[in-house]
């Protein structure tokens, strides 16, 4: 399904949810002026095309001994998927996108310290078809959010 498929109320709904994914359809329908059947069903087609998820994020800094890091993999085209779906199924990786750049993977991981972190790289050079893999520790979260795209600019 492509974004062009969505109407204005699907986009509503989605800027109701970011705001707090936990507010009760019956608010969302008030707010937005629907029955709140409308917004029932227009969620939960939203997630059954996979264009809408409701998660909880964590804050990494608050979870006390946590080693947040970015990783990015140059890996031979031919093992791609395969990487992918390796890294895709590992507890420690909290985001996977591939990626156009001087590396095709961006791999997001939590780990409990440096250790389990310098274990985690080991394993992520040996798998087949990797090249390389550089990493940026992250210190601090400033942001997280996965938004609907402006309709314009806002800065």
């Amino acid at each position: 399904m492509s974004i062009s498929a969505l109407d204005s109320l699907d986009f509503e709904i989605i800027r109701e949810l970011q705001d707090d994914g936990r507010r009760a359809f019956r608010e969302i329908a008030r707010n937005l002026n629907v029955p709140e059947a409308t917004v029932r069903t227009r969620v939960k087609r939203l997630q059954e095309l996979e264009v809408l998820q409701i998660l909880a994020f964590t804050n990494p800094s608050k979870l006390g001994h946590a080693k947040l890091a970015l990783l990015f993999a140059d890996v031979a085209a031919e093992e791609h998927e395969r990487v992918v779906d390796t890294l895709g199924r590992w507890p420690e990786v909290c985001y996977l996108s591939s990626i156009i750049g001087t590396a095709n993977l961006c791999v997001q991981v939590m780990c409990r310290d440096d250790d389990s972190l310098w274990l985690l790289l080991q394993k992520i050079r040996s798998l087949p078809g990797v090249r390389a893999v550089s990493t940026n520790q992250e210190i601090k979260v400033h942001k997280i959010r996965f938004t609907t795209p402006p309709s314009e600019l806002s800065y």
